[in-house]
């Protein structure tokens, strides 16, 4: 072999080897890609914190959550404070979700997997939008078709709960993916982002209702938080009805509220230009002032709210008080005063808004005077019920009808 030779299979190997490890370069690229798709993040790159708005849409409606001054409210009821672990929540699972499978999904089958956009009305997703600062689009994310899996677990047998989601982010189709995560708590009603924390009335002294007849209006009160309501006015012959009178008590000791009533929605139409008014008060010095309007076609009822409270700051001694005990009852009254305080603050915060409740929450206040009252039974000196005395039969007199068959003794 001359010199030449030698020189062209230096060559040759050289350029093979230089090939061969293009080849491995790139198949241990390949690879590594594969494996970061499989283990990695649908949105890699999302900013949650920078989040100041987002829009859910699909193709029956839509909702929009916005943060305004550090909270957040929802912009379809008045700007009403948001559920913020709702929210939390769902910014946590799109930044955290993580690919289960690549999806390689044609334009034909987008509406197989329901990866179709809200404009189109059949096979849609539910889209979220995400904004920051200056109303910049920072992402979006369809959500597509759940999977749903057969339980085999289930004692009564069949069901099916959801396993897992198809996603598109940021409108990519190659970038489709399949995850566990399913965002089955991502719902398209505004009234289901709003943060459902409510007033309580506790330790209930009195209430007084007015109805638009001042016959069917009513008032009672107890004399200590453990006593029994008792209702004023009552007439010689009328007591209260126990059987209906046992929940005035606790009356709003643990209301929940639906929605917002639409600010479009007049108060004629709600009911609230001649609405029925309670006044409860509590005591611990609360004034709980509520109109009610009339119920919707759901039996829901319009509510507003006034609140107030008279807290004193000052302790009253008892007389026979012990030096070494005032400084303990002092802390505690003032730590008293201060939950007051806060549940003052915190209660009139709801002032201003239409609450649409339920018919049970406001039930024992819609009532009319009539539904506690229950006639008392008068009876004769033998005691039989005078209602319940024979009837008298015309033209015969019952006292005189001493044996009328003429029977005589046994």
């Amino acid at each position: 072999m001359n010199s030449k030779q030698l020189k062209l299979l230096v060559i040759i190997f050289v350029c093979i080897g230089v090939v061969g490890y293009l080849l491995v370069t790139q198949n241990n690229k390949s690879w590594s890609q594969g494996e970061q798709a499989i283990g990695g993040k649908v949105m890699p790159d999302f900013p949650m914190n920078d989040v100041t708005q987002i829009a859910v849409k699909s193709n029956i409606g839509e909702a929009t959550l916005v943060k305004v001054d550090e909270t957040w409210r929802v912009s379809d009821r008045a700007n009403y404070a948001a559920d913020f672990s709702k929210i939390r929540e769902l910014l946590l699972a799109v930044g955290e979700t993580k690919i289960l499978r690549k999806m390689q999904v044609g334009e034909s089958q987008l509406g197989r997997l329901e990866l179709l956009t809200p404009d189109n009305a059949d096979k849609a997703g539910l889209l979220l939008t995400f904004k920051g600062e200056g109303d910049k689009e920072i992402g979006t994310l369809l959500l597509g078709k759940q999977s749903m899996r057969k339980s085999e677990s289930s004692s009564f047998g069949g069901g099916e709960f959801p396993d897992g989601r198809y996603l598109l982010p940021d409108g990519d189709s190659s970038r489709i993916a399949f995850v566990s995560e399913t965002f089955s708590n991502v719902e398209i009603e505004a009234k289901a982002w709003l943060d459902k924390t409510f007033f309580k009335i506790e330790k209930l002294k009195s209430v007084e209702v007015t109805h638009a007849d001042p016959l069917q209006s009513w008032a009672v009160n107890r004399e200590s938080e453990t006593g029994e309501m008792i209702l004023a006015g009552l007439g010689e012959k009328e007591e209260l009805d126990s059987s209906r009178s046992y929940s005035l008590k606790n009356i709003l000791s643990s209301p929940s509220f639906n929605d917002i009533a639409s600010s479009d929605i007049s108060d004629e139409d709600l009911g609230l230009d001649a609405p029925i008014k309670a006044m409860l008060t509590t005591f611990d010095g609360f004034n709980y002032e509520v109109h009610m309007g009339k119920a919707n076609e759901d039996e829901e009822y319009p509510i507003r709210l006034q609140v107030s409270a008279a807290i004193s700051a000052q302790r009253a001694p008892a007389e026979d008080e012990k030096e070494e005990d005032k400084e303990r009852l002092d802390k505690e009254h003032a730590d008293q005063v201060k939950a007051l305080q806060d549940k003052l603050q915190a209660e009139q915060k709801f002032q201003g808004h239409t609450f649409m409740v339920s018919k049970w929450t406001v039930d024992a206040l819609t009532k009319p005077r009539s539904d506690y009252i229950k006639a008392i039974e008068e009876e004769t000196e033998d005691g039989v019920d005078e209602e319940q005395a024979l009837p008298t039969l015309p033209g015969v007199n019952l006292d005189t009808l001493t044996n009328p068959l003429n029977l005589g003794p046994e």
